[in-house]
């Protein structure tokens, strides 16, 4: 009898035919098929070798035309690969296009214009000349690795990865190609980490009232054009409470933060959504419920559950979204338009927020750390870092992955915590080894009169 190891194809051994009250004898067996489905056939005899060997035969013949429809699928997949190969691979990538325009991976509208753009700005004028079977390894690589030239473009080449390994995996699954190459390619170059910017935590209260400041001081003058308001600074100290993305900020709506005398006295926010665009439609809103991304919930402090009450209170705007944030007409806010306005109050705030030379020397600060708060060169995503790092550093890095949403705290590290630059003092750990002395205090080593 055929049992789970049976190859597709043939049959298990055939048990003894049994003989029946007629007289004939019945032998039965069961075949897999290619697909690896058992069927089971049975055949009679006269003697019990008669019924097996009738049964034997069907199972013979049911091989040999699996085997020729094998062979024929071979052949038509071996000319349909041929056919594939001699295609030119610039209209590979076109209709490797048409197809994800037309919805046939899920990709958001966004995402299908960015890989549009790059495959035929990037990948088709470098590749386009060759027919798909040219597209080899090699070919792959030296595309590659040349957009990394003089230490620069490493995110241009690490995304025209993704989306050449996307197109030549499509081809894989039509049965063009028998592989990816891509997957074979050697890791491209990554470049050396930059220095994590940040807010230090001896500035942070004095960035925030020097932002709050110049916000409050815009409301008092006069001038033509749209009436000035606090989105500046009520953005600023939302994003330095909770460590959000910019993205994530203008995309708060009044529904997600509880902020009215809760019951157990906390006050929270919760990220559920982020701002995006997508090509042909205004700025929309992006459900992390609907695309799988997990919502979080940040806990925030009195005070600025107090801010955003009076921001709720002096909203007068049109605000069909419910958005904390909203756009002039109630649309939601443009990264973009955040990002200009918030350029403008830095370079303003640039003047006022170096520290004079007494207070630098009072701190005892040296330059190039000086210049990791420089409110100058700060952006919204500044803040986010500042939180990762301060919370990294004075409670845990496991508790800033959590506080920034990160599902692994080697992101945390790689990009949002600034490496220590003084170590922890362990001067008289190591005195009592050198000096074989213990430390002060220590009454069971003699101390050095």
């Amino acid at each position: 009898m055929a049992n789970h190891e049976t190859r597709p194809g043939s049959w298990g051994k055939i048990p003894k035919a049994k003989r029946q009250p007629d007289g004939q004898y019945l032998a039965s067996g069961r075949y897999k098929t290619l697909e690896g489905k058992l069927v089971q056939r049975m055949r009679s005899g006269t003697t019990a070798r008669k019924a097996e060997d009738a049964v034997l035969s069907v199972f013979q013949a049911m091989a040999a035309e699996d085997k020729a429809r094998a062979k024929a699928a071979e052949a038509k997949s071996s000319t349909k690969i041929q056919q594939g190969a001699e295609a030119l691979f610039a209209e590979v990538v076109e209709n490797w296009i048409s197809y994800i325009e037309a919805g046939g991976q899920a990709l958001r509208v966004s995402t299908a214009y960015e890989y549009t753009r790059m495959a035929r700005a990037d990948i088709v004028p470098a590749l386009g000349a060759l027919t798909l079977g040219d597209i080899d390894i090699k070919a792959c690589a030296d595309f590659l690795h040349g957009i990394v030239d003089g230490g620069r473009y490493y995110a241009k080449a690490e995304h025209n990865r993704v989306i050449l390994s996307n197109i030549l995996t499509w081809c894989a699954g039509l049965g063009l190609i028998p592989g990816n190459p891509v997957r074979q390619v050697a890791p491209l170059p990554r470049p050396r980490k930059k220095p994590v910017l940040i807010v230090e935590k001896e500035d942070m209260a004095r960035v925030l009232a020097s932002v709050r400041k110049h916000g409050e001081d815009q409301l008092q003058i006069t001038r033509p054009g749209p009436r000035q308001n606090l989105d500046i600074p009520d953005g600023v100290e939302l994003l330095l409470a909770t460590g959000m993305r910019i993205s994530e900020l203008l995309a708060l709506r009044w529904e997600d933060v509880w902020i009215d005398q809760p019951d157990d006295g906390s006050y929270w926010v919760q990220i559920n959504g982020k701002v995006g665009w997508e090509q042909g439609r205004p700025m929309l809103r992006h459900d992390y419920i609907k695309t799988g991304i997990k919502k979080l919930d940040l806990r925030i402090s009195p005070d600025v559950a107090a801010m955003l009450r009076a921001r709720r209170a002096n909203e007068r705007r049109t605000n069909p979204n419910g958005a904390i944030f909203p756009a002039r007409g109630g649309a939601w806010m443009q990264l973009n338009n955040f990002r200009r306005r918030w350029r403008i109050v830095r370079q303003e705030l640039d003047i006022a927020y170096d520290l004079p030379e007494e207070e630098q020397e009072v701190r005892g600060r040296k330059q190039e750390r000086r210049e990791s708060c420089d409110i100058a060169t700060a952006t919204p995503h500044t803040f986010r870092r500042s939180v990762g790092t301060f919370i990294g550093e004075t409670v845990s890095i496991d508790t800033a992955a959590q506080q920034l949403g990160h599902k692994r705290t080697a992101v945390t590290v790689r990009s949002y915590l600034r490496e220590r630059q003084e170590a922890p003092d362990s001067s008289e750990h190591l005195a009592s080894v050198m000096y074989k002395r213990g430390r002060p205090g220590d009454p069971s080593v003699s101390q050095p009169s």
